[in-house]
């Protein structure tokens, strides 16, 4: 009995071992950052399909968690500015908050982009 408990603890430990050198990737949980008057933001773009299928899709770029001003995410305007996009690109943005504008597809924030280009210092976290 005495054997097979060593044997069985033996095993687990191994096992354990085994487990602790496998890699693991875990996605960044706050991938960006905002100039204090937003006028600089870098972030995660995302592609929000329409609720109507003929209506196109609406942008935004993540930049921080729910917590952050404009709970984290800006829509963008306008849309072919992000013309060759695919959505999940960390992209850095210029441009300006469009306080009071509404659209309805997406009732948050809304952005005008001056420029956008791909976050080309982006080290991760």
């Amino acid at each position: 009995m005495k054997k097979l408990l060593i044997t069985l603890t033996l095993v687990a430990f191994l096992g354990a071992m085994a487990s602790c050198k496998a890699k693991k990737s875990y996605p960044d949980t706050d991938p960006g950052w905002h100039s204090a008057d937003f006028s600089v933001v870098l972030g995660r773009l995302v592609r929000i399909p329409a609720k109507n299928p003929d209506d196109p899709a609406v942008w935004v770029v993540r930049f921080g968690l729910g917590r952050e001003a404009y709970r984290g995410e800006l829509a963008l305007m306008p849309a072919d500015k992000l013309v060759g996009y695919s959505g999940g690109e960390l992209v850095k943005i210029r441009g300006s908050v469009k306080e009071g504008y509404q659209h309805p597809q997406y009732a948050g924030t809304w952005y005008e982009v001056s420029s956008i280009r791909m976050w080309d210092n982006y080290t991760g976290k």
